[in-house]
């Protein structure tokens, strides 16, 4: 199995367990013809700001959730019809209603009627239905309100039939034992709509399933490790972090029914338990990359190439920017947050920290330039604008010349990549030129030089007969002047610097052998006096007279 293929299946995973624990987030007990409060509205906290008329069905709801959470369960019982039950057991009926209530989040109290006699307009007089829950029996049974008139007033309660089925619905809850036998300091509610009990047993179910998916990751490592090779036995291991955190986390997914949670607090955890799959989703993808330049790197084709360390580098380092950034986005949008609030807000702090840190940016840009354009690699000899040396490094920000002193030089990217570069490292030839100054002599003495050097430049191996040029070029007053011109095939200075000493020699022998002396320029200086003054010296005439500087003298 090659690294690749391994790669894709871990990612696949990861994407199949995400989709899968989002599928398990829809509730299971609503009926199709009920519609949900949102995920995240706590139906024991949303008492509607309109209660509409006291006597109205709503604020007799909302007054009944009210009394319960402030543990006035006595108080409570006054919204039950209890003609059908003991009286003595009004208390613990409301208690069992509340818990019944905050455990269906479609029972909205909004759907009632503000109005004192109710809805009017369903042909039930003096009677309301909140919704529908599923009974014993599998059949949904409706929760009504009626009319209840007395001397000072009226107001309205749970119907006797409805106070018939609590005890019914309130079996059929999750954790029924521990709501009955638990101190009642933690059955208190906590923090996002979580009883403090279940606060505290998150603790050990978070160990649980750590240790359910050490255990789980530990066999798949072993077992990977037997039967792939190191190489991707090694991939496996850095994997290993990202896929013990998605187990941790399906398993905490799966244990959460256990809880008994009410359907605002398990709509928290499941957008935590995502956020957390997510991170662990990008995490892998980052680890990904990092194999994906080592494996790259140790490829064939980067160890051809001198700049591919470079490139990798540039590359992996924007890749794991991308994905820390899409990593941030998409686990705030999980929690809540707004996507295109964080866009915009992400688009507008991105300006001004374009505006701010212009150079950066361009230098960033000019390494990415550089990168792909490849104008010269680490370890090539350059020469740009006055400076020479040898790189070492192509950072983000600049890169850096070791020059022939041994110091280091730093050229910012973005300035380097608009300005002329020489690379001497590229060379595949050196060009031999050096123009030669005789003094006069006869032709044949001249003739046999040319012929001479062009034998001495044919018979070095390392110059290229085709690119051989001696030439008589000029003839002026002080001298004879002669071009040699001669490619010599090697790329390395070394060997060009060796060469071009023997040739040096070589010609010089030549040349006094035949008896002509180089030529050297002569300057005449005649120095001129005021009238009545002696006359300057006689220098003798070797050089073009409209040459001549001339000194003046006064007084």
């Amino acid at each position: 199995m090659s690294i690749h293929r391994l790669w894709c299946l871990c990612q696949v995973w990861l994407s199949l367990t995400l989709c899968s624990l989002s599928g398990l987030a829809a509730p299971a007990e609503s009926p199709a013809s009920s519609s949900q409060a949102p995920a995240g509205a706590p139906p024991a906290e949303n008492a509607e700001e309109d209660k509409g008329a006291p006597d109205s069905p709503r604020a007799s709801i909302a007054e009944f959730r009210r009394l319960t959470r402030a543990g006035d369960y006595e108080g409570a019982a006054r919204y039950l019809d209890l003609s059908q039950v003991d009286t003595a057991e009004g208390p613990t009926l409301a208690r069992h209603l509340k818990e019944v209530l905050n455990r269906r989040p479609w029972l909205d109290p909004a759907k009632l009627s503000p109005e004192s006699r109710g809805n009017t307009t369903d042909n039930l007089i003096d009677k309301d239905e909140l919704g529908t829950i599923r009974g014993a029996s599998g059949n949904y049974e409706p929760v009504v309100l009626v009319r209840k008139t007395y001397r000072p007033g009226s107001h309205w309660v749970f119907s006797s039939d409805t106070v018939a089925q609590i005890e019914g619905w309130y079996e059929h809850l999750e954790n029924i034992w521990l709501i009955d036998h638990l101190p009642k300091p933690l059955l208190k509610m906590g923090p996002k709509l979580l009883r403090w009990w279940q606060w505290i047993a998150l603790v050990p179910l978070l160990i649980s399933a750590w240790m359910v998916s050490y255990v789980v990751t530990r066999l798949g490592r072993f077992l990977a490790t037997r039967a792939l090779s190191e190489q991707h036995g090694n991939a496996a291991h850095q994997l290993h972090g990202p896929v013990t955190l998605a187990v941790t986390v399906g398993v905490t997914y799966a244990a959460l029914p256990w809880l008994g949670l009410y359907q605002p607090a398990h709509a928290f955890l499941e957008r935590w338990c995502s956020a957390f799959l997510l991170i662990a989703l990008f995490w892998a993808l980052w680890r990904g990359v990092e194999l994906s330049r080592r494996t790259v790197s140790s490829s064939r084709w980067a160890n051809e190439s001198v700049s591919a360390k470079s490139l990798l580098s540039l590359g992996s380092r924007l890749a794991k920017f991308a994905v820390g950034a899409a990593a941030f986005v998409m686990v705030l949008s999980q929690l809540g947050y707004q996507a295109t609030t964080i866009l915009t807000g992400l688009g507008i702090g991105g300006v001004a920290l374009a505006l701010a840190a212009q150079k950066t940016v361009e230098n960033l840009f000019g390494a990415f330039s550089l990168a792909v354009d490849q104008p010269f690699r680490e370890g090539d000899y350059i020469k740009v604008d006055g400076i020479e040396g040898t790189v070492e490094a192509l950072g983000l920000r600049s890169t850096r010349i070791r020059s022939p002193d041994r110091t280091v030089i730093s050229l910012p990217n973005g300035k380097l990549a608009d300005m002329r570069v020489e690379t001497v490292s590229r060379q595949d030839r050196y060009r031999f030129y050096l123009p030669l100054g005789l003094a006069h002599a006869a032709s044949a003495q001249v003739e046999q030089v040319l012929a001479r050097i062009k034998e001495l430049l044919s018979s070095q191996e390392l110059v290229a007969k085709e690119t051989i040029a001696v030439r008589f070029v000029a003839l002026t007053d002080s001298s004879l002047n002669i071009e040699a011109v001669a490619m010599l095939d090697t790329a390395e200075v070394g060997k060009f610097l060796d060469a071009k000493e023997r040739l040096l020699l070589g010609i010089l022998k030549i040349v006094e052998e035949a008896g002509v002396p180089l030529a050297h320029p002569v300057r005449t200086v005649e120095l001129a006096t005021s009238k009545g003054g002696a006359p300057p010296p006689e220098l003798p005439q070797d050089s073009e007279p409209d040459s001549a500087p001339r000194l003046s003298k006064t007084g």
